[in-house]
């Protein structure tokens, strides 16, 4: 059952991406910057975390560095937020053009090794990552992206609805095993975004950002087990503009499962882990700092966050209560 709280804020989300979608593109772009920047300025909900995030990645600079990049950060959101808007409301004039693609000679090689397409896709929340991955559908790469389901089913319906409108194929987290088997096989490019805190059940520790940081072992093992390339492929926003590049770089070396299996493993994860961390440090300014990445503590390790209070989480959980306990008006 969709609760009223979820219809509210699902409602909200096609709200403002009609209205942030019809407005003149460099206006919008700015715009959003401009309130996001300003979100993070005043320490709006998630800044916290960003905070402490920021300060674990880079205890080498001061907090007035560490401010910038963090309020860079939301801009930078505000900027995606902004394009990703006009590709909803305006798909036939979203800007592809816009993104150039570097490096399209390594999946070329990889095709003529392989006799085919098709490859694990390395990426993360970075730079304008769902605008950028539409362009690559744009330019003709066939892409399809593995999706964490919301908690928000509405959500979850326009987030797989704007992906399918933009020639993105999306495969549900839940049943992706066989989803990407299935696309590899078709010659697709599945892209998997491992930037984010996984539980030690999914998951195994592997160095990020200089902290033992829990990662899904789910992609490894595939790759391992099947063979699979995995090809890193981050967006990078030029300055503050509408224009992006998209840096496909070379497969990443894979240790051979072998007989030490869970070793090689560890060592495959932690490859993925530098790769994403290389794109961070080089543009730090265009990760989300305000994920949970290191939620999942190793045993005995100090927690990184603090509980979440705000007003607004609250109202929302209680909404959701109320809808729960409310009795049903159907026959």
């Amino acid at each position: 059952m969709v609760s009223s709280a979820d219809r509210m804020i699902a409602g909200g989300l096609r709200g403002a991406l009609h209205l942030v979608g019809h407005l003149p593109a460099n206006f919008a772009r700015e715009l959003c910057a401009a309130l996001a920047r300003s979100y993070a300025l005043f320490g709006g909900p998630r800044t916290r975390d960003a905070r402490a995030n920021l300060r674990l990645a880079f205890p080498e600079k001061n907090e007035a560095e560490r401010r910038r990049i963090l309020q860079g950060s939301f801009a930078n959101l505000g900027r995606s937020f902004a394009e990703l808007a006009r590709m909803v409301a305006l798909p036939s004039r979203a800007g592809f053009e816009r993104v150039r693609i570097e490096g399209r000679e390594n999946l070329e090689a990889l095709e003529r090794n392989q006799g085919k397409a098709g490859a694990l896709v390395l990426t993360a929340h970075f730079g304008s990552w769902e605008f950028c991955a539409a362009a690559l559908a744009h330019h003709g790469l066939p892409v399809s992206v593995v999706q964490h389901p919301f908690a928000n089913a509405e959500i979850d319906r326009i987030v797989t609805g704007w992906r399918e409108a933009n020639g993105l194929e999306p495969l549900a987290m839940g049943r992706a095993a066989l989803g990407i088997f299935r696309a590899l096989s078709r010659g697709r490019y599945v892209a998997l975004l491992l930037d984010q805190n996984a539980s030690e059940e999914e998951g195994v520790y592997a160095p990020f950002l200089g902290i033992q940081a829990c990662t899904r072992s789910g992609p490894a093992q595939l790759a391992m087990t099947r063979g699979a390339p995995v090809v890193p492929v981050f967006f990078f926003r030029d300055g503050r503009s509408g224009r992006h590049t998209a840096r496909i770089g070379p497969p990443l070396e894979f240790e051979p499962e072998g007989q030490a299996r869970e070793k090689a493993l560890a060592i495959n994860v932690a490859r993925m882990n530098a790769a994403i961390e290389a794109a961070i440090r080089a543009a730090p300014e265009q990760w989300i700092w305000s994920h949970r990445r290191f939620k999942t503590r190793p045993p005995g390790a100090v927690q990184v966050y603090a509980p979440r209070r705000g007003v607004l989480r609250r109202l929302r959980h209680a909404l959701r209560a109320s809808d729960r306990t409310a009795p049903s008006t159907r026959e």
